[in-house]
């Protein structure tokens, strides 16, 4: 198949559909000139590296590049699911957005209508969108470390106590009863890849999530990702070992003054000690005096973000509509069949956001079904009253 579609309204604004491999060196070069004038695009994710790594994997992927007045104006990494137009890499990729030349406005409708979607999701978006978008506002937590360890720590302990002085404790008592774990940060070798999809696998299945590995392309992800040679750039993961066995270790994404948190996981025989934690108050410990200031943890609500975040920056969650579509109205009547009660909005977020994991990984119709049948299963378990 051709590798460059094209559809404008007219010469000097256009939208060009490219395969990722298609980016030039000049575009590179502009993706990070105007990367450089957003400081809100903290993080690996948006530098071009991210797109080009895993565009060689993720089914479908396209780059749109924007013009504006004859001129190249801004790029934007996408995938088609099911009709719906989802940021690349969804939905490993937690942040996302149009680079794009300063004071550029992009009509979204005629992205949607280049690439033959009927409506956008996103969950992540960092900067402005589109004002009919609807839209909810979700809070990027994030450690913040520009003056160093010791005056991070300081200042989330006062805000805090309580919890640093558990962590505190949780510390000495590895010490004391195996002498302290072996830290090290490294590359992501294929051993401590396997062990942390093998744990984060076995979690989905307790806990009822989507397993996201199940398609195989996530994990291709990873790899390729890991496989990057830049000694500023890729993967990376903080590592516990004791006598040479694995403990706990979580993978980040990582450039040259960020870190992205991104899969944790600890052996379940370790849980009192909370290492998954106590591993990341080390990786944090070593990276800040190597001039990492900034240690992002997304936007979920779990409750050890808290004492250890500020406010990285606020992000948007939901979808730009340009036309119905067919499975995003069963998505939809789905999440209305759920009685309207507000105690019950929770559940329907939580359903929407489901369905939104599938549709992004599953890209064949039997991995959909299955996936489906199965979410739906649980929800009937979940729904049925307790028996006295």
């Amino acid at each position: 198949m051709p590798s460059k579609r094209l559809r404008s309204v007219s010469s000097l604004n256009r939208i060009e559909i490219l395969q990722v491999n298609d980016l030039t060196e000049a575009d590179a070069g502009l993706w990070a000139a105007w990367r450089e004038l957003r400081p809100e695009l903290i993080g690996p994710y948006f530098d071009i590296r991210y797109v080009k790594a895993i565009g060689a994997v993720v089914p479908g992927a396209r780059a749109a590049r924007f013009y504006s007045e004859g001129q190249i104006a801004g790029y934007f990494a996408y995938q088609i699911r099911g009709g719906v137009l989802q940021p690349l890499g969804a939905p490993l990729s937690d942040y996302h957005t149009l680079i794009a030349a300063p004071g550029f406005t992009p009509d979204f409708n005629l992205l949607l209508e280049v690439a033959g979607a009927k409506r956008m999701d996103f969950q992540g978006w960092v900067g402005p969108m589109d004002p009919t978008a609807e839209t909810a506002v979700l809070n990027r937590r994030a450690a913040l470390t520009p003056e160093g360890f010791d005056a991070w720590y300081e200042h989330q302990d006062h805000e805090h106590h309580k919890f640093f002085k558990n962590v505190g404790r949780c510390e000495r008592n590895i010490v004391k009863d195996f002498g302290g774990f072996d830290f090290t940060w490294e590359r992501v070798t294929p051993e401590v890849m396997e062990w942390i999809v093998a744990l984060k696998r076995e979690q989905y299945k307790k806990t009822g999530l989507h397993d996201i590995f199940t398609c195989g392309w996530t994990r291709d992800v990873l790899i390729s990702l890991a496989s990057l040679p830049d000694e500023d750039y890729g993967l990376r993961a903080g590592v516990f070992r004791h006598e040479g066995k694995l403990v706990a270790a979580e993978i980040s994404l990582m450039d040259r003054a960020s870190v992205h948190l991104w899969f944790p996981a600890y052996d379940p025989a370790y849980y009192r000690y909370t290492v998954g934690i106590v591993l990341t108050m080390a990786i944090i410990r070593h990276l800040s005096p190597l001039g990492y200031t900034s240690f992002d943890f997304g936007t979920g609500g779990e409750d050890y973000k808290s004492p250890m975040t500020v406010s990285g920056g606020e992000c948007l969650e939901g979808s730009l509509q340009y036309a119905p579509a067919l499975s995003s109205r069963m998505v939809d009547l789905a999440v209305a069949l759920l009685p309207a009660r507000p105690q019950l909005e929770e559940a329907r977020l939580s359903l929407r956001r489901r369905v939104n994991v599938i549709r992004s990984t599953e890209v064949s119709l039997g991995g959909w079904g299955r996936a489906l049948m199965a979410m739906g299963q649980r929800a009937v378990m979940r729904l049925k009253p307790e028996k006295a």
